[in-house]
């Protein structure tokens, strides 16, 4: 069983620019919570990082080993990218809002950046599980196929 990676067309950028808006509205407020910075530094990671397989990748054929570490590898790089982004756009936010006291703590973005290792793993674990679910995908659209063809006959 082989998977073909799609091709990176431009079509694909458009969540990345709406990402990019969404950061720049989301600059502007006066919030101190982490759960939104968090969840916008994991899909600037996600994006960027499917994107760039994607334009590595895009129109092979890859056997299931092949998917399965891609997708291991892949999510691992989103959850380590994850914990930068976010302490970037921590910082971007400080920077941007000059206050006495920053919105987000130095000890706060160590923080973050002391989770890297276990948002790496996380984001492994979650891309092995990704490739697993492509496979049985395929599996199940493989045998229906191969239903279809013999009731066809």
């Amino acid at each position: 069983m082989t998977f073909t990676i799609p091709l990176c067309h431009p079509v694909w950028h458009l969540p990345l620019a709406l990402l990019g808006i969404i950061i720049l509205l989301w600059s502007g407020r006066e919030d101190q919570g982490v759960g939104a910075v968090t969840a916008l530094g994991w899909l600037l990671a996600g994006l960027t990082v499917t994107l760039d397989l994607m334009s590595r990748f895009g129109g092979r054929r890859l056997d299931v080993p092949a998917l399965l570490k891609l997708t291991a590898l892949g999510g691992a790089a989103t959850g380590a990218l994850a914990s930068l982004a976010t302490v970037l756009l921590m910082l971007f936010k400080n920077l941007l809002h000059s206050h006495v006291y920053p919105d987000y703590p130095p000890q706060l973005m160590f923080g973050a950046l002391e989770r890297l290792p276990t948002w790496g793993l996380v984001g492994g674990l979650a891309g092995l599980g990704l490739g697993f679910m492509a496979m049985w995908t395929a599996a199940r659209i493989g045998c229906h196929e191969n239903r279809l063809k013999g009731i066809r006959q």
